[in-house]
C-alpha cells in the first residue's frame, strides 16, 4: 500500500482489500460471533448509507441464489432496466462481483471508488483501537458490499439484485433496503456458524425477510419450508411458496437447456415456452423462483414483458456452473461444491453424457463434505485425479480427499492419480483422455477460478 494511503493502481486495491479480513481466504475458526452486522451498518453509514438509496431484490439460499440472482438479472435488463447484479465469489477477477448489465467492473473503476471507502475504513479502525473488545474493522466482503452500493448508486441503477456472501441474517447485504426478498433451497453448508440442521439453517436464511416486503419461499423441503413461512408471518411478509403456488410443465427435449412449455401461478397462466440458458434440470426449480420474484415485480409496476421474460431466461449465462468447452476432448467446469450441487452434477451428466467416458478432476476445501462429494463422483468415473488449487489455503490435501473416499468407492487406487497441480493435473489428464471423452472440473470454486483461464481458450459449446 502506498505510504499517503490512497490507492493508485489496481494492484494496490488488490493489496488493500486482501490485506483485510476474509473469509473466503482463510482457515481461521469461525462462529457466529465473527458476523457483526452493527459493524457494517458503521461502514455504510460514513458512506452515506448507499444502500438506503437503490431498489433492491435480496437473494439467499444454500443452493440456487447465484443462479437466481443472474436469471433475475438478465431478464430486468433485457426488460430496459439498468441493473445490477453483486454476487460473490468472483472467479477470476473482483469486477466480476459487481456487474451493471451483466458488464463487469473495470479496473480503473475498483480503484476510483475504493478510493471513496479507505477513509471510512481508517475511520471504523480507529473506533476499534479505541473499543477493542467491539472489534470494528471492516472485512473483505463488508468493503466489497460496500463497494457494490457506491458503485450501483454512481451509475443510477434502476434496481440491484444482491445476492448473500452467507448465511442472510447477518450477512453483510442485509444492511440494504430490499422491495423483495427471497429464499432458494435449503441445504447443509457452512454448519459450524449457521447451524447443524436444516431448519436452524433456514431460520438464518430467513433473515433476509423484512417486515411487511414481499418474500419468495423457494424451499421445498417441509420442515426448512416451515421455519421460513412463520418467520414471514412474523414479519408479516407476503409470501409466495414455489412449491404449491407456482405450477410449471416441462417440454420433452434432448436439449442441455430445459425447457418449459407452461408456468403457472395461482392456477394462472403467467408464461409459456420458456428455454432456460443455463444447462441443467435442476435450473427449474431456480427458475421458478425467478419467475415469482418477476410475478411479484409485475405487481409493483414493473414493466416486465413475456418477451423480455423468454430473453432473458435464454440468455442467461454463469461462468462455471455446467459450463461447456469444446476440445479434444471437451471440458465441463462445474462450481459444484456441497453434496446437493455435486447430487445435480452427476444427474446432469447422467442424463446427457451416459456413453462418454468420464474423467474427473477434483479439488476440495477442508470445509465442506469433501468425503460425501468423492463418494457421490467416484463411481461414475473411468478416472479420477486428484488435485489442490492453489491460491488459496482452504484446499483439502489430496491425499486426505483419497483417504475419505477410499473406504465407500470400490476400485479408487486403480482410477485414481494425484498430482498437486492444478495445471499440471490438467494437462496430464488432457493427455490421457481420448478426443471423445469429456473431462469434468469440479469441487470448489477456486479451482474453477485457476483453470477456466486456461480452458476458455476453447470456445464455450452452445
Amino acid at each position: 500500500m502506498p505510504t499517503n494511503n490512497s490507492i493508485q493502481s489496481y494492484a494496490d486495491a488488490q493489496a488493500f482489500l486482501f490485506s483485510r479480513f476474509d473469509l473466503e481466504r482463510t482457515m481461521v475458526e469461525t462462529s457466529p460471533d465473527t458476523f457483526k452486522l452493527e459493524r457494517m451498518r458503521q461502514l455504510a453509514g460514513l458512506l452515506g448509507n448507499p444502500q438506503s438509496q437503490i431498489p433492491t431484490i435480496h437473494i439467499a439460499g444454500t443452493k440456487g441464489k447465484g443462479s437466481v440472482s443472474s436469471m433475475l438479472s438478465q431478464i430486468l435488463t433485457e426488460a430496459g432496466y439498468t441493473t445490477g447484479l453483486f454476487t460473490s465469489p468472483h472467479l477470476e477477477h473482483l469486477g466480476q462481483r459487481f456487474c451493471i448489465n451483466g458488464v463487469a467492473s473495470g479496473e480503473q473503476e475498483i480503484v476510483e471508488i475504493l478510493n471513496q471507502i479507505v477513509p471510512a475504513v481508517e475511520e471504523m479502525d480507529r473506533r476499534d483501537l479505541e473499543n477493542p473488545d467491539i472489534d470494528l474493522k471492516p472485512t473483505f466482503f463488508e468493503i466489497t458490499t460496500a463497494f457494490a452500493f457506491l458503485y450501483f448508486l454512481k451509475h443510477h441503477v434502476d434496481i440491484a439484485v444482491i445476492e448473500v456472501g452467507l448465511g442472510g441474517r447477518l450477512d453483510s447485504t442485509n444492511i440494504c433496503e430490499p422491495i423483495l426478498t427471497a429464499i432458494t433451497n435449503i441445504g447443509l453448508d457452512h454448519t459450524e456458524i449457521l447451524g447443524d440442521t436444516l431448519e436452524l439453517i433456514a431460520g438464518e436464511k430467513a433473515g433476509i425477510i423484512k417486515t411487511n416486503v414481499p418474500v419468495v419461499n423457494g424451499c421445498d423441503l417441509s420442515g426448512p419450508r416451515e421455519v421460513i413461512e412463520r418467520i414471514a408471518a412474523t414479519q408479516t411478509a407476503p409470501l409466495l411458496n414455489v412449491a404449491n403456488e407456482i405450477a410449471y410443465e416441462v417440454a420433452t427435449s434432448s436439449s442441455m437447456h430445459p425447457e418449459l412449455s407452461s408456468v403457472r401461478i395461482n392456477d394462472q397462466l403467467q408464461w409459456s415456452d420458456l428455454t432456460i440458458g443455463l444447462p441443467g434440470s435442476h435450473q427449474i426449480k431456480n427458475a421458478a423462483v425467478c419467475l415469482g420474484l418477476i410475478h411479484e415485480l409485475i405487481k409493483q409496476g414493473y414493466v416486465l414483458s413475456p418477451d423480455a421474460v423468454r430473453a432473458g431466461l435464454r440468455n442467461v449465462r454463469c461462468h462455471g456452473r455446467l459450463e461447456m468447452f469444446e476440445g479434444q476432448p471437451n471440458i465441463l467446469l462445474d462450481v459444484a461444491h456441497n453434496p446437493n450441487s455435486t447430487e445435480a452434477l452427476v444427474e446432469f451428466l447422467n442424463s446427457h453424457f451416459a456413453n462418454k467416458k468420464l474423467h474427473l478432476i477434483l479439488s476440495c476445501s477442508r470445509d465442506k463434505q469433501y468425503d460425501e462429494i468423492g463418494a457421490i463422483l467416484a463411481p461414475h468415473f473411468h478416472s479420477l485425479t486428484l488435485t489442490k488449487y492453489q491460491k488459496n489455503p482452504r484446499s483439502v490435501e489430496p491425499q486426505v480427499l483419497f483417504n475419505a473416499m477410499v473406504t465407500s468407492c470400490n476400485n479408487l487406487a486403480t482410477r485414481t492419480q494425484i498430482i498437486d497441480s492444478p495445471v499440471e493435473a490438467l494437462q496430464q489428464v488432457r493427455q490421457q483422455a481420448a478426443q471423445d471423452d469429456l473431462i469434468v472440473v469440479t469441487g470448489s470454486f477456486y479451482l474453477i477460478a485457476e483453470l477456466r483461464p486456461l480452458v476458455q481458450s476453447k470456445p464455450e459449446v452452445s
